[in-house]
């Protein structure tokens, strides 16, 4: 009876040891496992920003809608700009592969948008991992507009904007004070003009002006354009006294607010005013795009068509230049744009466009009334990606400073497995 009291206190106590011993080396088995696949997913998006931002892809200049069509004609990929610096990237190579623009809500036409599912094979993740690649700029820059000036011109009913307040602060939401900021001032006209006796021609005018500034402690920088609209007035007014103008048929005015940091420069670019009747466009090279609502058009209406006089490029901090422009809508471009029986607008740029050049302004008649198509070209707050990563599923997230042309970026990947 002793004998198996004694085996049965023996049994307990090695029954007691075990529990202790395996509570202890499960949970310290399964850290150890987390652990190495957890590191694993770091390599996988270490390998993945190294391949993007280095590697420019195959071909190397596949921004080019003309030497990669879609999709399909790219071998592999990588946003490295061709010949650039490291961490260089190409501004036409974002601009395709963009799935989501969580600021103009517009994006280029899927015909030539490279689709992120293609960007995943190239890349090597087959079904087993979810990705996304999200690019903001460097410094968080918006503004608004605190005075109005009115113009003596009859014809312009609207204010337009005349002082503007900028905030610009960092990706950690703390002011950039100190930062050296100028805003660019964009103001364009469309005027019936006498020419001769009972003819009239109608041009369109792009003038501007920048004005610079310090931010201050609350991240706030203040920009002025009273002296550049007087100066317009008074012209405007002396040209109406002498007959030149018969009419002033449209008017409309944006900015371009650029910030520089300890040397980390980024720009930000939006219409003022009244933007109502103001269309927006996509762009892509030396391209111009846009969608009509073609079910709308009068019958016999062409729809929209440039103004002979002048299509206007803004290039901060200081410059805005002009160019002209064709219709390439039945030409080599139109063609890959409009594949599929799509019925985009597109014109062609007689020059490169620059990297740096943030805003486009075109001005159009459309549906008998004048207006302006505004292109937005500078990369802001753009993602690609495939699948969302939900719920308690791990990440593994890696950012990056990166430079568009003159501009500063924050690159991010984020790579997760599917099924933990």
């Amino acid at each position: 009876m002793h004998v198996t009291i004694d085996n049965m206190f023996a049994f307990l106590i090695l029954l007691l040891i075990l529990v202790t011993f395996m509570g202890y080396i499960i949970p310290s088995a399964y850290l150890s496992f987390t652990t190495v696949k957890e590191h694993q997913l770091e390599e996988v998006a270490q390998a993945i920003m190294d391949k993007v931002l280095l590697s420019p892809g195959i071909p190397e200049d596949w921004g080019d809608i003309l030497r990669v069509n879609d999709s399909s004609q790219l071998s592999a990929f990588g946003l490295h700009k061709a010949g650039g610096a490291p961490y260089e990237l190409d501004v036409n190579k974002v601009l395709r592969i963009v799935s989501m623009n969580s600021s103009s809500k517009i994006m280029l036409p899927e015909t030539i948008r490279i689709d992120p599912y293609t960007i995943a094979r190239l890349l090597g993740l087959g079904h087993e991992y979810g990705f996304s690649m999200k690019i903001t700029p460097a410094l968080n820059i918006s503004f608004r507009v605190l005075e109005y000036y009115s113009f003596e011109n009859g014809d312009l009913k609207d204010p337009v904007p005349m002082k503007v307040e900028a905030r610009v602060v960092t990706p950690e939401g703390r002011p950039a004070i100190g930062a050296n900021a100028t805003g660019l001032f964009i103001f364009m006209t469309i005027m019936k003009i006498k020419q001769g006796q009972g003819q009239h021609e109608e041009i369109s005018y792009i003038n501007s002006t920048y004005a610079t500034s310090t931010v201050d402690l609350d991240g706030k920088a203040i920009f002025s354009f009273e002296t550049f609209l007087k100066s317009l007035d008074k012209m405007l007014r002396e040209r109406g006294e002498r007959g030149e103008i018969i009419k002033l048929e449209h008017a409309c005015s944006a900015a371009v607010v650029y910030a520089d940091y300890y040397g980390i420069r980024t720009s930000r670019s939006e219409p003022l005013g009244n933007i109502s009747g103001i269309l927006k466009g996509t762009t892509v090279g030396k391209y111009l795009i846009v969608e009509y609502p073609i079910d709308g058009f009068p019958k016999g209406n062409e729809g929209a068509r440039q103004l002979e006089n002048q299509t206007g490029l803004a290039d901060p901090p200081y410059y805005v230049y002009t160019s002209t422009l064709q219709n390439d809508t039945n030409g080599q471009s139109g063609m890959v744009i409009n594949k599929g029986a799509k019925k985009y607008r597109v014109y062609e740029l007689s020059n490169a466009v620059d990297d740096d050049v943030s805003l486009i302004i075109l001005p159009v008649k459309y549906l008998g009334n004048y207006t302006a198509i505004l292109f937005f070209r500078n990369p802001y707050d753009l993602t690609c990606q495939v699948g969302l990563a939900s719920g308690n599923i791990k990440t593994s997230v890696l950012r990056r400073m990166v430079k568009i042309g003159s501009f500063h970026y924050m690159f991010e990947v984020r790579v997760w497995r599917w099924g933990e």
